[in-house]
Parts: C-alpha cells; structure tokens; sequence
C-alpha cells in the first residue's frame, strides 16, 4: 500500500498548508511544553526565552518564522519528505547538559505514574490504554558512561561510520562552535514520523516512495542505508538528546512512553550518538527503549554490529544548513 500525505491543497501547496496549520500547532505546543516543565528561560543577556548551553552561552529558541524561513530555502527537499510522512517538527534543546534533559525525564515520569496515566505507545489513538508499572527509584536508566559525555567530549555526534579510530563525528562543544551566527544555533529542529511504533520486519508501509524503516538490521546497515539510498535522503540518526525530548514531549501530549519491544513498537538505535568507551575495543551507539522488567526509560548503549530483532531506527529530516568545522 503506497500512502501519501494528503494536505489541503487548494491554492498552495502541501507544504504552504502545513506550514500554516500542523505545523505552527505542533511548534507551538511543544513551546508550551518545553516552557512549563522549566527547560526554557528568560535569558540574561538578550530577555529572550531560550536555554543556557554546556558552553555556558545563551541560545533562543527559533521562532516560527525562522524555521520557516529555513525550510522555503530548501524547498524541494521539504516537500519531498513531507510527501513520505514526515509531517511532525519536533525541537530539541541540544545545546543544554544531557544530564537536564535525563532529570527532567525522571520527574516527569514519576509524575504521570503517581497521576496514574502512564501507558505504553498505542498503534491507533482509539486504541485502549494499557497501564505501565514505574521503578520509583530509577525511572531511568542511563549508563554511566553516557553520563557527562556532551561535557568531556566522550560522545561524538553525527558520525559517518562507526568505527573508535576514524568515526567522523563531532563533540557537542565542536557543533555549537560552528553554530555561531546560524539562527538556529542550539538547537536540533527535525522532522520525524508521527508514529512512535518503529515497524518490525515486514510490517513497515510505503509512503510517497519511501519504504519505513523496520527493525531487525544492523546498526551498521542502518548509517549505510541512510547514506546512500536515495529514499532515505537527507535523513538522520537521532541523538541522545533528541530521543530524551521526543519522549518527554511525546509523554506530556499523550500519555505514552516510546519504543516499548514488549508492546507494539521496538527498540531505537541512536545513529547520532557515538560513545568513545575508553577501554573498549570499538565504540558503541545509543540505545533507547522502554524496558518493562525494569519498569523504566532505558538510555544505554549498542555494539554496532549485532542485529538484534527488536531493535530498529528512527530516522528524522534536519532542518537548517550544513555545519563547516574548522579542520
């Protein structure tokens, strides 16, 4: 079944409809909620509401009109990916420690479960709800070594292979630094796939010429296919900090956690995150899932080489220019 996304279209384009209506609806609810659970400030400097970076500079939050503006610029590519479903802007506060984002994900979680609406993902919203259980304790795994990364340089964002020696990623200090002078520095603006079940093998729909990504293939496989299939282009990995805000925010507009195997989901293969691991051989991924005999959120980590069948990939398209490093 081939499926595409069906804007109103009448005088404008998809993308002019969906700029005007889903997506200034999901921008602005995503402001509120990034605003009400304390990951926006009035910022000292510029008044503006925005965040405090590990670089300790101040970054605001794009507004609408500049995402915009970044996304008529290239317009072909945009309506092209909207055409296959990507259809839901979601903006991460990258800039900020990982650690806050792991906080805030901890508090909010113990919250739903005392209010007794915390649930598994749905597959269809008039689907009933299933009640998740919660380690009171630990609402969140996080690896240790995960821990501090985006400070010591330890994780490498974006890399283009996974290998330890020649990965070629960049640190979160080396990213913001190229940000300088973009208007959206700070920040990872995305477009992703409003389902939060990643398809299992075989179960993955064709939408607008491009086949779902399904479980059951290599970390390995997954960076090679994004690189060089021409279905996929322009996407990406998620990182550790976009995978911790979809979830938050994904938790505050439904209820529902995310990539839940034991559910109707599957495990997230985190491509953008790459952990040096000193004392290890290679390297390893993130990794993100609900895990329910832990009764917690799980951020842990991935030898990229295994093909395990209930981990997949969530990929999402990058809004803005290509970042320039200094060699």
């Amino acid at each position: 079944m081939n499926e595409t996304y069906q804007g109103d279209k009448r005088d404008n384009s998809s993308l002019d409809y969906w700029l005007a209506t889903k997506f200034r609806e999901d921008y602005n609810r995503q402001y509120q909620i990034l605003n009400r659970l304390g990951l926006l400030d009035i910022l000292p400097e510029s008044g503006e509401m925005g965040i405090i970076g590990i670089d300790n500079k101040e970054y605001p939050i794009p507004d609408k009109e500049t995402i915009e503006q970044e996304i008529r610029r290239n317009r072909e590519v945009y309506e092209t990916k909207l055409s296959q479903g990507f259809t839901k802007i979601q903006l991460t506060p990258f800039a900020i420690p990982l650690d806050i984002l792991i906080a805030t994900l901890e508090q909010r979680l113990k919250e739903h479960h005392k209010q007794g609406k915390l649930f598994t993902t749905k597959e269809k919203s008039e689907d009933p709800d299933e009640q998740l259980d919660l380690n009171i304790n630990q609402p969140v795994y996080v690896l240790d070594e995960w821990r501090g990364s985006d400070k010591n340089g330890q994780c490498k964002y974006y890399p283009t292979s996974f290998d330890k020696n020649n990965c070629g990623g960049h640190t979160k200090a080396e990213i913001l630094k190229a940000q300088e002078g973009s208007p959206l520095a700070g920040w990872s603006v995305l477009l992703i796939e409003p389902n939060m079940n990643i398809s299992r093998q075989g179960q993955g729909k064709t939408i607008g010429n491009r086949k779902q990504i399904e479980a059951n293939q290599t970390p390995i496989d997954y960076l090679k296919q994004l690189q060089t299939d021409p279905q996929y282009a322009n996407e990406q990995g998620l990182t550790n900090e976009d995978w911790l805000t979809i979830l938050i925010t994904y938790l505050e507009e439904t209820n529902q956690v995310i990539d839940d195997p034991q559910g109707r989901g599957s495990a997230s293969f985190l491509a953008g995150s790459f952990n040096l691991f000193s004392g290890l051989f290679s390297g390893l991924l993130g990794y993100g899932r609900w895990f329910r005999a832990g009764r917690q959120a799980s951020l842990f980590r991935y030898d990229p080489r295994f093909q395990p069948s209930i981990n997949g990939l969530r990929s999402a398209v990058g809004v803005g220019r290509k970042l320039r490093f200094e060699s």
